[in-house]
């Protein structure tokens, strides 16, 4: 066809020279930096975990010791909350004397559960392990 544009005329035509290896690998400065710059990014994330599985590390800390989940260590933490926070917290006395009473409360209620706990864990002075109930 004479008026198609999607095919050369014979004039255009010329020879086709042949691509050597070298120069067909050959990649301008400006692409090696980019590839670079993208095999880096590229090997940097599979070493870290996903930004979601960071995010989700961090809103669930690990316990690193388990002594912090007891008892005694929550009292000590609640009166220390009682002692020295409460008293320097800017708010109105209301509200304070609101927040002592309930962990006040919450102060009791561990301390007789610690209690109670530790009379279950001692052995009672009155029973002699070598006496049977006859009862």
């Amino acid at each position: 066809m004479p008026g198609d544009r999607y095919r050369a005329s014979r004039a255009d035509a010329g020879p086709i020279g042949r691509i050597d290896a070298e120069s067909f690998d050959q990649t301008p400065p400006k692409d090696t930096a980019f590839t670079r710059a993208v095999s880096e990014s590229r090997s940097r994330q599979t070493e870290q975990p996903a930004l979601a599985d960071r995010l989700d590390a961090l809103a669930q800390p690990a316990a690193s010791d388990s002594r912090s989940y007891e008892n005694a260590r929550s009292i000590e933490l609640l009166q220390h909350v009682v002692d020295s926070i409460l008293p320097k917290l800017e708010a109105d006395d209301d509200i304070v004397a609101m927040a002592r009473d309930i962990i006040g409360e919450e102060l009791e209620w561990r301390q007789a559960w610690e209690g109670r706990m530790n009379e279950a864990m001692a052995p009672s002075l009155d029973d002699d392990p070598g006496e049977k109930s006859l009862s």
